[in-house]
């Protein structure tokens, strides 16, 4: 019998204590590091690792993977870039606890028109379980089969799933079970003490904490005394964290043309008092700068603006408060979102027509088109702040054209479109989808772009010594596209942000030594969080380990086609099992829940 399952050798380890790397190898037994160094013995899998990094698997601070981890059980997207774990239960949304009613998990979103047609948004929020699982069989041939978080930790991991998912329980997921569609109010005591008995019954089966969605129903509607008397139960439980998505929109919804957008800064003290108030360890989500400058783009007052938003998370902390936070890279790879088409911002219309090409015909009728603008000027349909006319004075400079007929159009906002055209925004971004109903945009927000020449201070947020990478994204494959409107596919981040993190921070600037980089994607995120066994390379620890070549990482996504995975990740581990062998998934699913420690 071999001493060991997995023997990497001659590696360059980065242990994720901070310590300097050194040239040594990997022994793996029973799933966990069991020798390091001048490794002797025999191995079941021997990895020539000669000058190759090998790191702790990266961690994800704050992902939606939860959401379509059983759609996409290999967990592409993520274990090729070299993520072995991610913190779910984001945003106030798990998977459980489901009862009577429930929302629509995952892809199952795409067909909501098949349960409750309409043109703007949908009144319900949760359905009868029985429709929604008829839905899922028919197209996905599964249905919702748990009720609790203990169910759903069974059901993944006797599917099988190629990476580890630790669970953080969902306010607005519990707000739903007790007041189903009635929950734009506040609750009662009766309510309040129904939900505490749900979350301490999720804490009690292994959930690492507690999350929240202040800008998304229901828990937009909660008063604070109910976010934070729900926050306090954590204290109960040992080694238990509270990640909100704090108040940074207020409500997605009914936003007119001229209406006063809210104060970031104020969302982000609120979240910050109940840290204080509550004495619970609070992990902040996506962190972004407190203020909204308009115009955006001014390098003076954008770095003040990131410089002053970390002096709120010092104070806190040296008040004594356990804050930290997380933040997407959007600095790193030109900061955009695939619409993909730029029709798919106009999705009532464009699911009302039922084609691109309809649609396109019909907003060439002037009548039409009036009755398009003046709904989003009224506030029927909501578009993200970042490029939305009724909000943000410069949305038409976000909104980039990648891929388009009409000559000249390529590689240039709207904004500069239309001064060639010499016509209005909204003309030229209406004229724009006339002309070719499958022209490509992608959208950013100008101050969290590549738009503007590179900055050191557009690194403060990923400098700072609490900072963790987040992608705020799901798992998915290279082949996801939504199939009805607005034919929504992921972007270049959820196939390579952590690579283009150590790109971009360690290989190309040296801002990061690669030691103070994997505390950034890995360890920071594990001690955080609690994860027992995470985010480190040393004896008894997980044998979560991603193994790369530094000076051979590329990013291969582009705007037209952003879901091609990285060159550079050559082996991946979960658990001391092969995920990723020579850059390609090996089919394994080694993945667990990762529960509390107790």
């Amino acid at each position: 019998m071999s001493e060991f399952e997995v023997l990497i050798e001659n590696a360059r380890v980065v242990d994720g204590s901070g310590k300097t790397p050194y040239v040594g190898s990997i022994g793996v037994r029973g799933g966990k590091v069991a020798a390091l160094g001048e490794v002797k013995g025999d191995a079941v899998k021997v990895v020539d690792a000669t000058g190759l990094y090998a790191t702790p698997g990266f961690i994800d601070a704050h992902s939606h993977g939860d959401g379509t981890i059983l759609f996409y059980p290999k967990c592409d997207n993520y274990v090729r870039q070299g993520v072995t774990t991610f913190v779910g239960g984001q945003c106030g949304g798990s998977p459980a606890p489901v009862g009577e009613m429930s929302g629509l998990p995952g892809l199952t979103r795409d067909y909501i028109q098949e349960l409750e047609p309409h043109k703007y948004y949908p009144e319900k929020t949760v359905f009868p379980i029985e429709e929604v699982n008829a839905l899922m069989k028919e197209k996905f041939g599964w249905n919702i089969t748990w009720k609790t978080m203990a169910d759903w930790f069974e059901v993944v991991e006797s599917k099988g799933v190629s990476m580890n998912c630790a669970p953080l329980v969902g306010h607005g997921t519990v707000r739903l079970k007790v007041l189903e569609n009635d929950y734009k109010r506040h609750s009662t005591k009766e309510e309040q003490e129904q939900m505490e008995a749900l979350i301490r019954e999720a804490m009690d089966q292994g959930c690492i904490g507690m999350s929240s969605g202040l800008d998304y129903d229901p828990s937009v509607w909660a008063h604070m005394d109910e976010i934070n008397g729900h926050v306090a139960i954590l204290k109960d439980y040992k080694d238990s964290v509270y990640a909100p998505h704090w108040r940074r929109t207020g409500r997605r919804r009914e936003v007119k043309f001229g209406d006063t957008r809210s104060n970031k800064v104020d969302g982000l003290m609120e979240s910050i008092n109940t840290c204080r108030v509550t004495g619970v360890p609070t992990h902040l989500a996506h962190l972004t700068p407190g203020w909204r400058l308009v115009p955006e783009g001014n390098d003076m007052m954008e770095e003040m603006n990131l410089r002053t938003t970390l002096k709120f998370i010092d104070d806190a902390r040296e008040e004594g408060m356990e804050l930290t936070y997380d933040s997407m890279p959007w600095f790193i790879l030109g900061g955009f979102s695939v619409m993909p088409y730029l029709s798919s911002l106009l999705t009532p219309w464009l699911r009302e027509q039922g084609s691109r090409e309809r649609f396109s015909e019909w907003l060439k009728v002037p009548d039409y088109r009036k009755e398009v603008q003046d709904a989003i000027s009224g506030g029927r349909w909501f578009i993200r702040l970042a490029y939305n006319p009724n909000t943000n004075p410069q949305w038409a400079e976000n909104i980039w054209v990648v891929k388009h007929k009409s000559p000249g159009c390529d590689d240039k906002t709207v904004a500069m479109i239309a001064k060639e055209r010499e016509k209005s925004w909204m003309e030229t971004f209406f004229d724009l989808i006339c002309e070719d109903p499958d022209g490509r945009g992608v959208a950013v927000g100008v101050a969290e772009s590549g738009n503007f020449p590179w900055k050191p201070y557009r690194a403060l947020f990923f400098q700072h010594p609490v900072f963790a990478l987040s992608l705020d994204q799901s798992v998915v494959d290279h082949t996801r596209q939504q199939e009805t409107p607005p034919y929504s596919m992921p972007g270049i981040n959820p196939f390579s942000a952590f690579v283009g993190f150590l790109i971009k921070f360690v290989r190309e600037m040296k801002l990061f030594t690669i030691e103070e980089a994997v505390r950034k994607i890995s360890t920071n995120a594990a001690e955080q969080h609690y994860l027992k066994g995470k985010g480190k390379i040393l004896p008894g620890y997980d044998a979560d380990i991603t193994v790369f070549d530094l000076d051979g990482l590329k990013v291969l996504g582009d705007p037209i086609e952003p879901r091609r995975y990285p060159k550079g990740i050559e082996h991946v581990f979960v658990n001391g099992t092969a995920v990723v062998e020579k850059g390609q998934h090996t089919g394994t699913t080694p993945g667990k829940i990762v529960k509390r420690s107790t």
